[in-house]
């Protein structure tokens, strides 16, 4: 039966334009003109173009090792959300028929987290290189504007290249390039969360087989645990448990096993989410310099014990 591609092509341009015009969705303020299309598709095509080839090679690389194996899959599908800051939910893969067995799984499962993570460093390193400096006046009202979170590797790179910054007092007018390597990361740190259908499902389940069964659960609850940074992780925590899941569905182990080289891999990639991870990923300005939920816990649980900090 031949596939319909139809749909898969209208996602696809309606991700690009959602992509593109995100920052005119957002600001209702902005004049809907001609000159204003025109003139934001210029500025942000570099973006939507690079992120949606990082989403592509995502898929991909979840594809073709599915399709190497014989394994029933759809193309991807993209995710266009307009009214958000970034314009996508990512793009997904159908896997049509049950995965044979956990090595399978895992070489289907950790292809995409590597085409994505390799692409969007590469764009944000690039990007940075190419972002600009700003000063910030000290009276400078932050709370009507969006502000994308850090992780490890994005807070460290931007002070090697561009510092020392000092974000009390400086900003960084990051060059389009940077935030698609930006959303990349995030994007793949998502996927890479260690639970259900996720591909950090797929990779913790493949490497450690049945027994995980036995603590994931555990993991699961250290994850909520991040709600106290951030309420969007109790949004996911609620994704991951109800629709998602925290475990993963069986699959028979390989008659070979998974040998060292996918187990050496796969720790990898569970490790590099440690370095992409964004605690507070997306925040309005009024929350910068709001301590976190976890900080007021911390502080008030030593401030009752007479300790000041």
């Amino acid at each position: 039966m031949k596939t319909n591609h139809t749909l898969h092509i209208v996602l696809f341009l309606l991700t690009f334009f959602t992509l593109t015009y995100s920052d005119l969705f957002l600001n209702p303020n902005i004049p809907q003109t001609l000159d204003n299309y025109i003139l934001v598709f210029f500025e942000n095509w570099p973006y939507s173009v690079s992120l949606l080839f990082i989403l592509l090679a995502h898929e991909m690389g979840h594809y073709l090792p599915a399709r190497y194996y014989g394994v029933k899959a759809s193309l991807p599908f993209f995710i266009p959300l307009p009214f958000s800051p970034i314009g996508t939910m990512g793009a997904v893969i159908q896997i049509k028929e049950p995965i044979p067995d956990k090595k399978i799984l895992f070489d289907i499962g950790v292809g995409g987290p590597i085409m994505s993570l390799i692409l969007s460093l590469i764009a944000w390193l690039v990007g940075i290189h190419l972002s600009n400096v700003i000063a910030i006046a000290s009276d400078f009202d932050r709370s009507h504007f969006l502000i994308f979170g850090d992780s490890l590797f994005t807070y460290f790179t931007t002070q090697w290249i561009l510092g020392p910054l000092d974000f009390q007092t400086m900003d960084v007018q990051a060059h389009p390039l940077a935030r698609a390597g930006w959303v990349g990361l995030l994007i793949t740190a998502i996927n890479l969360l260690p639970f259900g259908q996720l591909d950090g499902g797929h990779i913790i389940y493949s490497i450690f087989g049945e027994s995980y069964r036995k603590w994931i659960h555990y993991l699961f609850g250290v994850f909520l645990f991040l709600a106290l940074f951030h309420f969007t992780w109790l949004i996911w925590g609620f994704l991951i448990y109800y629709l998602i899941k925290v475990e993963h569905p069986f699959i028979p182990d390989s008659y070979s096993g998974l040998d060292k080289v996918r187990k050496a891999l796969g720790i990898f990639m569970l490790g590099s989410l440690i370095l992409i991870f964004v605690p507070k990923p997306i925040m309005v300005g009024i929350e910068f310099d709001k301590p976190s939920l976890f900080t007021e816990i911390y502080t008030f649980i030593f401030q009752g014990l007479g300790i000041h900090l």
